[in-house]
């Protein structure tokens, strides 16, 4: 038999077959050497007897131990009464026991008899040795070098064992006694060895292929470390990890493909070691010895609940393309019939939808689709009155919103392009309660997105068009806010392009807009003209318009720079809703008449605006001009924190009184904008007024710094940024950002229920984040200052902080409390919940404020998967410094 160590590989020639478990890189020749050595490291024993049911990893060593069985009695053979079922001798001698090594059933053993040992095997029953968990037997001619053996009998030093009884019972292998391997734990009282009969088989091991299962999921008797990866106890602090009964579900990961049955021909566990490396790096442990989290500090408590949530970073998988989802294409009858209560029966528009137009958009679908769901596709598609039911709540949606940039009176349903009215469709099966239908929305879109590319190639000039122009925004409109890592990075890597195209255009320029003003004597053709003109130019700003507001919240949610500047945008504000919603040539030509004022009117841009405020007037939307303002001056706030950031301890080049001047100008500014909104005829939305409060927020702390403290990256960066928390919180700015961050919580219940997506969503976890952040640097800044008196912290500071100073409702109107503790940091800051007030210094509590609103005690299953994301992450979070209050 050829030799397969290390050594006699390296003799002949560097082996091309290297092994990629933990710090073992030893190469071999030949692939079925490599597989024999990889079994050594995982205890994977496929080859069983039949007799006795004990294992080996070789099928040569398997015949040689079926040699030594006794024939047969009455035609068919029988195990030895002495040999046990799992494979253990009946007694181990005291030296084997102690080595952790084989031992045999004869007296003395061999061991003994070869090194000259004196065999003690009387008193040592406790000391079993389970033959599962040493070297493989066989002749010495056919054993592994010494140095091998050696490293396969003990582990390795720096990785942890699964029968560490630290880590509690679930990693405990039934039928292996733990007091051969720890001999110190039969002296410990609180550990419980299992005992079983001989006979007894464990429910939870599958004697077949020798591994346990843990809820159905089979792992090798000894788990590799590349699978299970924990630390041991005191290198991390516990207030790092999620409760119990996560671990169950993230350690053993049930979606990867393991396969345990190596045969000379099967590599795959190979490749996944050697492609996958050995240590699962959400649990490693770091080199550096003080790098552990910091529990009175705070330090990256929610490092796993940004992993685990759709705001880290996607990582691409083999499933991952844009055919994925087409099975939701296909729509069940209980849903897609006459009797479901999916359908509106509201008329927004002037016409249905006809079958023609859903026979295109069927035709669409099936000429983008694999053929494997073609058939599947063709059954069940969506019925026309489903179909137009979506598009007539799409508009009807629209037209409750401030943003509305898609004219709903010349939108044709029947005369449009079939990839348009299918969009439309997305658009509104996406924000629907019922996971079938959105998911419907989001395959559709898929379909859409692969459509455009064709029809941008195939004909050039639909880059100019308006109809393809927002057909594309509504595709990536759906993408950025889906709450899918894929779909977000996609929507975000296809905004350039169509930006580009309004650029080249002159859509974002002023020179292309000329006045179309209508006029008593006009034809009833002439005025139709005007009206149709009218109304394609003023989507055409709308959309520019919109764009911006799209770019601007996106950037603020990735944490990015925008890709319009406030300064690009010279086209004129768009005219009053009252024009935009005109049905009829005659009620525009009317309206537009009875609000025209004398002179030659120029409407002003955000450019104008941003120069001088009081030249913000004329017919303008001033719902939706104020809107655009406000996210202008959020491009102004973002810039503000780069300078500041550059800044940061360098005097040579950059001045603190002219930063913490431009943060004055910036906070008057807000002001004067919010006592502008007071002059309006109707007040600003409850949507303005959120996203007011929430870029009042932005102003007086660092988003991306108090991310990274959170732990959206990881503990370096977390420990980088903490003494600006530190900073932060010792200043009047963290207690003005957690005004205006309860101001946001205000604003959000004053909006209808179910309205708090998209953006909006985002706001309210920013502002929870505020709270989050903000108590936790609180009690870490108060554990060191009681540190340095030598003073031991009160185990109920809030209570003694709610007696000394009276409540202060961040979410209330703005008082005298209010400001005294802006300005001298005097009261207990908490909002208004449910169940009482929900002091800011519970950070549990407070995410559960922000968690009912975005809920609004609807099921979990009907929230848009980005609010399902943001709650999880906010529940995380908040269990996150519970945990850590606790420890």
């Amino acid at each position: 038999m050829p030799d397969d160590s290390p050594l006699h590989s390296s003799k002949s020639r560097p082996g091309y077959f290297q092994c990629g478990f933990g710090s073992c890189r030893k190469s071999y020749n030949r692939a079925d050497h490599l597989i024999r050595h990889v079994r050594s490291h995982t205890r994977e024993k496929p080859y069983v007897c039949q007799v006795c049911n004990k294992g080996f990893s070789r099928p040569d060593l398997l015949k040689r131990h079926a040699a030594g069985h006794s024939h047969s009695q009455d035609g068919k053979r029988r195990r030895p009464s002495n040999y046990s079922k799992n494979g253990r001798v009946s007694q181990a001698c005291k030296a084997c026991a102690t080595s952790k090594l084989k031992c045999d059933e004869e007296k003395p053993c061999r061991r003994c008899r070869d090194r000259k040992l004196f065999c003690d095997w009387q008193e040592s029953g406790a000391n079993d040795v389970s033959l599962d968990a040493i070297e493989q037997q066989g002749s010495s001619d056919d054993r592994l070098d010494e140095d091998q053996d050696s490293a396969i009998e003990s582990p390795q030093p720096g990785i942890s064992s699964p029968l560490n009884p630290d880590l509690g019972a679930q990693f405990v292998t039934p039928g292996i006694e733990l007091d051969a391997f720890l001999p110190q734990a039969s002296a410990r009282p609180d550990v419980t060895m299992p005992t079983y009969d001989d006979q007894t088989v464990s429910p939870l091991v599958d004697h077949e292929s020798g591994v346990f299962s843990v809820d159905g999921t089979f792992f090798p008797e000894f788990i590799p470390d590349s699978l299970v990866s924990l630390s041991r106890p005191g290198e991390l602090d516990p207030s790092a990890f999620p409760p119990n009964d996560y671990y169950a579900h993230r350690l053993y990961d049930h979606n990867l493909n393991y396969d345990f049955d190596l045969t000379e021909v099967d590599f795959s566990l190979i490749d996944f070691y050697n492609s996958r490396g050995s240590v699962n790096p959400a649990f490693q442990s770091t080199d550096e010895p003080n790098d552990r989290l910091d529990a009175d500090s705070g330090i990256a408590l929610g490092a796993e609940a940004y992993q685990r949530s759709s705001f880290s970073a996607w990582k691409p998988a083999r499933g991952d393309h844009a055919f994925a989802d087409q099975e939701a294409l296909s729509v069940p009858k209980s849903i897609d019939s006459p009797e479901t209560s999916v359908r509106s029966e509201r008329q927004t528009l002037s016409e249905r939808l006809s079958p023609g137009t859903r026979d295109l958009i069927f035709g669409m679908v099936l000429q983008t689709s694999q053929r494997a769901n073609l058939t599947r596709i063709m059954k069940s598609f969506p019925s026309t009155e489903l179909l137009d039911s979506l598009i007539q709540d799409f508009f009807a949606y629209q037209s409750q919103q401030v943003d509305s940039w898609i004219h709903g009176p010349t939108f044709h349903l029947n005369e449009e392009s079939p990839d348009m009215v299918g969009v439309v469709a997305a658009a509104a099966a996406v924000r629907s309660a019922i996971p079938t239908i959105r998911k419907l929305g989001y395959a559709l879109m898929e379909v859409i997105r692969l459509q455009m590319a064709l029809k941008y190639e195939n004909d050039n000039t639909t880059i100019r068009h308006l109809r393809a122009s927002q057909t594309f925004a509504l595709v990536i409109d759906i993408g950025i806010w889906s709450g899918s890592g894929r779909r977000t990075e996609l929507a975000e890597s296809f905004q350039q392009p169509l930006l580009t195209m309004l650029r080249r255009g002159l859509r974002f320029r002023r020179s292309l807009y000329t006045s179309i003003i209508p006029a008593l004597e006009d034809t009833h053709e002439t005025l139709e003209r005007k009206w149709r003109d009218w109304a394609e130019q003023e989507s055409f700003k709308r959309l520019a318009h919109h764009l911006f507001l799209h770019d601007a919240q996106s950037s603020l949610m990735l944490n990015i720079n925008p890709l319009i500047s406030y300064a690009d945008l010279e086209l004129p504000f768009p005219m009053i809703r009252s024009l935009w919603e005109a049905k009829t040539a005659v009620e525009w030509r009317d309206i537009y008449l009875a609000t025209a004022t004398p002179g030659p009117e120029r409407l002003p841009s955000l450019v104008d605006a941003l120069r001088d405020m009081s030249r913000w007037k004329g017919r303008i939307d001033y719902q939706l001009s104020g809107c655009v303002l406000l996210h202008g001056l959020s491009a102004l706030v973002a810039e503000y924190h780069r300078l500041k950031f550059i800044s940061q301890g360098n005097s040579k080049h950059w001045n603190a009184l002219v930063i913490n001047s431009r943060q004055q100008e910036l906070s008057q500014v807000l002001e004067h904008f919010r006592m502008l909104c007071c002059e309006w005829a109707n007040m600003p939305s409850p949507e303005i007024s959120l996203v007011y409060e929430v870029i009042s927020m932005f102003l007086f702390m660092s988003l991306e710094e108090l991310q990274l403290f959170a732990g959206k990256e990881d503990k370096k960066e977390a420990r980088r940024v903490y003494h600006s928390a530190l900073e932060w919180i010792h200043s009047a700015d963290s207690r003005r950002a957690v005004w205006h961050a309860g101001q946001v919580i205000r604003a959000a219940k004053a909006m209808p229920s179910g309205s708090l997506t998209g953006f909006l969503a985002v706001g309210v976890y920013y502002a929870s984040l505020a709270f989050w952040s903000y108590s936790v640097v609180s009690k870490a800044r108060d554990s060191k200052m009681a540190a340095a008196a030598s003073m031991t912290p009160s185990s109920d500071a809030t209570s003694s902080l709610r007696d000394r100073h009276p409540m202060v409702f961040l979410d209330g109107e703005e008082t005298a409390d209010v400001h005294r503790f802006i300005s001298l940091s005097r009261g207990c800051p908490a909002l208004q919940g449910l169940n009482g007030p929900a002091v800011v210094g519970d950070p549990g509590r407070v995410m559960d404020v922000a968690q009912g609103l975005l809920r609004a005690d609807a099921p979990y299953d009907a929230l848009p998967p980005l609010v399902q994301g943001l709650c999880q992450l906010m529940h995380d979070l908040g269990n996150a410094a519970q945990s850590s209050a606790v420890t």
